[in-house]
């Protein structure tokens, strides 16, 4: 019988994936922490003295480790069987059969019942972990993230003296400690009736080794430990933190659009947060002082940084906007993609009243006249985005043979133009979101309103930036065809498609990530997926615009025409801007390379950096910033799943009741295979008789939308970079739709309606 040691280099995937949970996890670990040595048993064995004698001798613990322990949602905490201190062959005989029987127990059943989860004999296989025991002096838990507030910045731990499973079953009440890392002080202790204490060394140890797991697990854990009367940490056991209670301690806040738009979509790194908030911090406060709805001297923090990923303050942002006549909260939440229980009280509708039409004159005449400044900004900034960015990337290729004077005065230009372009991005995503919930307001008033003909009219925009990417991809499918991939005339049209779209990318608002540009296989990879997209006319939009005009006389159908035009050229121009935001982003990936290669930094560590030190560093103001803990929290979030909204009064919303329900952005209907795809280069084999179901789409997925027939999302709105692109392309998408990727099931056969949000599942697809 083959017995698996924790120490084991040669571990395959297949050999850690049996071992269950616990001890799976432990041997992942072993190489880089303070693990007890053991092994593991698949089955019940009578000969051990050899592995016993190998891990140190007698005393062992014995613990279960089953194959659904430590989930991600499910920990199965103190269900399966563990006994410490076990002295010879016949009480470890006993353990391990004891161990190994423990997972046909009820307890375990009716978990498995409470938590909904689908299993078998098989999958329900039981490992036995051994190990050499520890003769501990205090022993407990921690969580790096703190479970009873949600603050990712604390470390939680609980202790006792002795072993900790006097902890885990209750019998002893612990000391308690609260450590927040990042200013490295100690917040809050309770010591315990038996006056448990741990010092300041053992501490100290005890978070960098905390912070570590996490960072090497990619999300927040939930660690037991030990100190032994040998004076050493051990790492016992690690696990995800399986739930999360979400701050209370900062506003509402929310990664809407963030998520879909691309910069919430991963784990943000200092940089990319960097760059965003010193744009956003200035725009936005200038936007809404520009309008009346905040005082000149007011003071906001619109962006925050938190579990890794962007949020933008929506309470500040809605305190606003409630000072305008019908303003509809729920309508401002559906077009952006909050996802928010309003509780019984509902959500915020501002009355039209005399007293509230004549305290927003102020704030109507203001917004005008910012629609008509937005309009004339972006047909100013348009030619001068051209010459500036054309100046700065003739550049690119003599960068590394400048002098350091000359490269810094040309970063130091190409910080402030990619600060200028995204001011001005910014500022055209709020007019578009206040004229798009101006535009509704007006349609919905009108007697020849009908549901859903606001996204009728958003369809067919035609000249949006990003849908020229499948024009070029179309033309370079065509010469390969005829000619080869390795053909002269290939590599020639791919050079000149990417004189066009060098800027795009598979993740275009994670400055970490390459852009095509830098890595021409990805081009000919979409290019081998193609699929050509026919053109839909204009049957929605022109049939929904003509019946309501129809109905109208000379004056009223003048502003529906005026009203609605206007509508689509915000839509579309926030297209084009946010085009001419990923080429400011692709120069300043451009420099950021090249000054951590002039400084001896990481192509890694350069992004662990903020924008505003590199800046001072050039200008010789400061030194390079200390990124340890930088590193570790970026790190350590990489591969969680955080809230969407979390902060005042803010409950989170739940999977609906009532079925698969999400909001409709495209209209359409159609029945197809469910394909639950997560990662974008594994969609090369979608066709158009499939459905796409994804967590959420940045812009990075444009292409991919073009070779599916419908595409369903967890999150987005209205005005979403997926909304638009669907709407473009002619297919259905329901954007918004909770836990979509948990609740379909890939190879599921469904129907959907992009214009009521429906999904139905028809029949249930293979089981994985």
């Amino acid at each position: 019988m083959k017995i698996n040691y924790l120490s084991d280099t040669d571990l395959s995937e297949s050999d850690l994936q049996k071992m269950g949970g616990k001890a799976q996890s432990l041997a992942r670990l072993a190489h880089q922490f303070p693990v007890p040595p053991g092994f593991v048993l698949f089955q019940e064995a009578n000969e051990l003295d050899q592995a016993i004698q190998k891990i140190g001798g007698f005393p062992v613990a014995v613990r279960s480790s089953g194959s659904l322990e430590d989930m991600a949602n499910a920990s199965f905490a103190g269900l399966y069987e563990t006994f410490l201190f076990i002295q010879n062959p016949n009480e470890l005989k006993e353990a391990i059969k004891k161990c190994f029987d423990s997972r046909h127990s009820h307890r375990v059943k009716d978990y498995l019942a409470t938590k909904k989860i689908e299993w078998n004999p098989e999958s329900l296989s039981m490992s036995v972990l051994v190990q050499r025991m520890v003769d501990a002096k205090i022993a407990g838990v921690l969580f790096t993230l703190n479970p009873t507030n949600g603050r990712e910045e604390e470390i939680y731990l609980e202790f006792c003296e002795g072993v900790g499973e006097r902890l885990v079953s209750g019998h002893v009440t612990p000391s308690r400690v609260t450590y927040n890392w990042q200013t490295d002080e100690v917040l809050n202790v309770a010591i315990n009736d038996e006056k448990t204490t741990i010092d300041q060394k053992h501490l100290k140890e005890l978070i960098d080794l905390a912070l570590r797991i996490q960072a090497f697990y990619g999300k927040p854990q939930d660690i037991e430990w030990a100190i032994g009367k040998d004076d050493k940490v051990y790492i016992l056991q690690s696990r995800p933190v399986t739930t999360l209670t979400p701050r209370e301690d900062k506003p509402e806040l929310t990664n809407a659009d963030l998520k879909d738009g691309g910069i919430s979509a991963r784990v943000c790194s200092p940089l990319m947060f960097s760059a965003y908030r010193e744009a956003l911090k200035i725009s936005m406060g200038d936007y809404f002082k520009r309008i009346s709805l905040i005082p000149n001297d007011e003071k906001v923090q619109w962006l925050h940084y938190h579990y890794g990923r962007v949020y933008w303050n929506a309470e500040a942002v809605k305190e606003g906007l409630k000072k305008l006549p019908d303003f509809n909260e729920e309508d401002f939440d559906r077009d952006l993609g909050i996802q928010k229980d309003y509780g019984a009280a509902g959500p915020h509708k501002t009355p039209t009243t005399v007293s509230s039409v004549v305290a927003a004159i102020p704030v109507l005449i203001g917004l005008n006249r910012e629609f008509r400044d937005c309009e004339n900004m972006i047909a100013q900034f348009r030619v001068r985005f051209e010459a500036q960015d054309e100046e700065l990337k003739k550049d690119l290729s003599s960068l590394k043979k400048m002098n350091d004077a000359i490269f810094k005065k040309w970063f130091l230009e190409v910080i402030l133009f990619q600060n200028e372009t995204e001011k001005n991005y910014f500022r055209t995503i709020y007019n578009n979101s206040n004229f798009q919930t101006e535009y509704k307001s007006y349609l919905k008033k009108l007697p020849e309103y009908q549901e859903g003909d606001e996204i009728d009219l958003m369809t067919e925009l035609h000249g949006v930036s990003h849908l020229d990417v499948q024009g070029g991809l179309g033309k370079l499918s065509k010469i390969a065809d005829f000619y080869g991939y390795d053909s002269r005339s290939y590599y020639s049209a791919r050079q000149e498609f990417l004189k066009y779209h060098y800027h795009h990318g598979p993740a275009e608002l994670d400055l970490m990530v390459p852009r095509w540009g830098e890595n021409k296989e990805w081009v000919d990879e979409l290019v081998k997926s193609y699929v050509y997209v026919p053109s839909t006319g204009e049957s929605k939009f022109r049939k929904t615009f003509d019946r309501i005009a129809d109905q109208m006389g000379l004056v009223r159908r003048r502003k529906f025409y005026g009203m609605t035009e206007r509508s689509r050229e915000f839509l579309r121009v926030r297209e084009e801007m946010r085009s001419y935001s990923t080429r400011a982003y692709y120069l300043l990936r451009q420099g950021l390379l090249e000054f951590a290669k002039r400084n001896g930094i990481s192509d890694f560590d350069i992004f662990m950096w903020d924008l505003v030190e590199v800046k001072r560093y050039l200008l010789g103001l400061v030194g390079a910033p200390d990124i340890h803990l930088r590193k570790l929290y970026y790190e350590g979030y990489r591969a969680f799943t955080p809230p969407n909204e979390f902060g005042g009064s803010i409950k989170a919303m739940k999977s609906s009741a009532n079925g698969l329900k999400g909001l409709g952005c495209s209209p359409g209907e159609i029945v197809g295979r469910a394909r639950v795809i997560m990662d974008i280069h594994k969609t090369n084999e979608l066709t158009k008789e499939d459905i796409l179901i994804t967590a959420f789409t940045d812009p990075g997925w444009t292409p991919v939308l073009a070779r599916v027939g419908g595409v369903v999302t967890e999150v987005g709105g209205l005005l979403s970079h997926a909304a638009v692109i669907g709407r473009e392309y002619g297919i259905p998408a329901i954007l918004n739709l909770i836990d979509a990727t948990k609740l379909i099931q890939d190879g599921d056969l469904i129907k959907m309606n992009g214009k009521t949000g429906i999904v139905e599942v028809l029949e249930k697809g293979p089981k994985s």
